[in-house]
């Protein structure tokens, strides 16, 4: 199974790369998914482009390298992590959950 670092908030898929928005409030894939969300808000694209590597950034454009395997996801957003217990990949259904492999 391919890992995704992240899961887009416009159609619930994994992405490696795309947009974040504040301190991950949003995530999608691509610029015209951005400007959408951007202008969804009442604020100009343009405008809000110019703010890049300023102080008054508050969106990027990033490649996630690495996958955290604490918490990744599959191509469609389902949500996975690894026991701590057996380090057997599974897949998490909500906050609280037990491992399918030994239980913990």
């Amino acid at each position: 199974m391919k890992k995704y670092a992240r899961k887009s908030d416009v159609d619930g898929k994994g992405m490696n790369s795309g947009y974040c928005f504040g301190d991950g409030d949003f995530y999608c894939q691509n610029d015209e998914q951005a400007k959408q969300y951007v202008e969804s808000l009442g604020l100009d694209w343009e405008e809000e482009l110019n703010k890049f590597n300023t102080r008054e950034e508050w969106f990027y454009y990033t490649d996630w390298e690495e996958i955290d395997n604490d918490e990744y996801f599959d191509v469609h957003g389902n949500k996975y992590g690894t026991c701590e217990n057996c380090m057997k990949e599974l897949r998490i259904l909500e906050d609280n959950y037990s491992c399918n492999n030994c239980g913990f």
